[in-house]
């Protein structure tokens, strides 16, 4: 049976939620389609987590008029949705005098694009701010407004509020085909069809294949892929800044930043690759990360890694992609939306939306919802708030997750929020069960046994992320699970 809707919306990444989540305000149907087993698991849930300020992008594209115009929104979005955000401000360091030329072209380039409150720093007022820079730094270009966010945890947010106000989300359904029909299109994912007035291409890296399969334009997508290693928390007051290098062509370079949730990260390295699916990392990719963070911070530690990771970006020529396509009515694409796209995803969204209302009319829900509960982050509440969550709930009392401090309660809380995903990487963007020093070592079987519990799902059948991620690989003699 073929299902209606007015818009299909086809990738989970910020951009698909952050515009599910604006379509939402709308008496519309609409739906998203998402390949994988959850969310933010392609660009979205692999990057660097910073919300931009606006000044490295060239005036007059729509990189640098979207990436402010998020930079503004996130504050409020975040609040909102109860979102991990810290708007710690950017540091762009120069260390000779031509890159002391380039930080002055970019504090003029943001004052084009709008960027409020930028200031040039001395070296002085630099290592002021910053212990741990480099001696020889010869000043920095300032952005106050800058700041980190958790990309899956803002991804997971944005899309719930959106479910929370009438979106439907197909996890684990693939795009096979699309048919062009005189209404719309028939997309079939997931082994069913959906009927839409409106496709929109939110297939980050797989754009162009969404693109040519609907009939539209043949997009040549570049694969960046950039490696990163982050460190265990108790290094996470090491820097209080994002701290960038010089930007280059291949990107903004590699930058040393505390993380939302209060770890140090560093990277991305920056390779173009002919394969948009490897995010395997490498050690030269990581030691060159290593190597080229020590000429911002001579310091750095090599020791206190917990984890590294890869993440791909999908490149298409000098600016976003956000039009409907000259080759085929009624696909509105969105691609190329490589750095800064996590900032601009709300605003993104914004002008998305107002592109589906040309076709179709956008009449308000009176009773939108614009707020979202998130799960209680237990580590960071005082003793009163978490007494009181125990009282509620018993099973905020029981300890599951040790080195992040999460409980039981969180725990059953994410998978029954929303849109639930009974695998263990679900529960660790939900909740961070397993985010921690020992990265699950200690508290996967407890999480198995807890996601077996609420869901019904045999233990031995429970993934770590998706179908094909099985831990369990057969019975002992007595029948217990390997």
């Amino acid at each position: 049976m073929t299902q209606q809707w007015d818009v299909l919306i086809a990738g989970g990444g910020v951009v698909g939620a952050s515009i599910a989540r604006e379509l939402s305000r709308y008496d519309l149907k609409t739906a998203l389609v998402e390949a994988n087993s959850d969310l933010a698991l392609g660009t979205s849930g692999a990057n660097s987590g910073i919300v931009h300020a606006g000044y490295d992008a060239m005036p007059g594209t729509l990189m640098a008029e979207l990436n402010v115009r998020g930079n503004a929104m996130y504050p409020e979005l975040c609040r909102k949705l109860e979102i991990p955000f810290e708007p710690i401000g950017s540091l762009v360091l120069a260390f000779d005098e031509e890159d002391e030329k380039t930080i002055q072209k970019l504090y003029d380039r943001g004052q084009v694009n709008g960027v409020p409150e930028l200031k040039i720093l001395s070296a002085e007022e630099v290592k002021a701010m910053e212990p741990h820079v480099t001696e020889t730094v010869r000043g920095a270009l300032y952005a106050p407004t800058a700041g980190v966010v958790s990309p899956y945890e803002a991804t997971i947010a944005i899309a719930e509020n959106a479910a929370e106000n009438g979106v439907s989300f197909y996890l684990e359904h693939p795009v096979t085909a699309v048919r062009k029909t005189e209404d719309g299109f028939v997309v079939t994912a997931g082994g069913e069809e959906f009927a839409c007035k409106i496709l929109i291409n939110c297939c980050g890296v797989h754009a162009h294949e969404l693109s040519q399969m609907a009939g539209g334009e043949p997009f040549k997508v570049t694969g960046r892929k950039g490696e990163y290693i982050l460190y265990d928390k108790n290094l996470g007051g090491y820097v209080s800044h994002v701290l960038f290098q010089p930007p280059s062509k291949m990107g903004k370079g590699i930058l040393v930043t505390q993380t939302a949730e209060g770890n140090m990260l560093i990277g991305p390295s920056s390779m173009d690759v002919d394969d948009i699916d490897d995010t395997a990392t490498t050690q030269e990719g990581l030691d060159g990360v290593l190597v080229t963070a020590r000429r911002s911070c001579p310091e750095l530690p090599a020791g206190g890694a917990i984890t590294t990771f890869a993440g791909m970006r999908a490149v298409i020529g000098d600016d976003f992609i956000i039009r409907y396509s000259d080759m085929v009515d009624g696909l509105l694409q969105t691609a190329g939306i490589c750095s800064p796209g996590l900032t601009a995803a709300p605003a993104i969204a914004e002008k998305v939306a107002a592109l589906v209302g040309e076709r179709l009319t956008l009449k308000a829900k009176e009773n939108w919802k614009d707020t979202r509960e998130g799960i209680p982050p237990f580590n960071k509440l005082d003793w009163d708030a978490r007494q009181k969550l125990i009282e509620q709930d018993p099973a905020y009392a029981r300890m599951v997750c040790r080195c992040e401090t999460v409980t039981e309660g969180q725990i059953v809380k994410a998978l029954h929020s929303p849109i639930p995903v009974y695998t263990i990487d679900g529960v660790k963007r939900r909740c961070r069960a397993g985010m921690g020093r020992c990265q699950g070592s200690f508290c996967t079987p407890r999480v198995m046994d807890i996601i077996a519990r609420e869901s019904g799902i045999p233990f031995a059948e429970i993934s770590k992320n998706g179908p094909d991620a099985k831990l369990i690989t057969g019975t002992l003699k007595g029948g217990a699970a390997e």
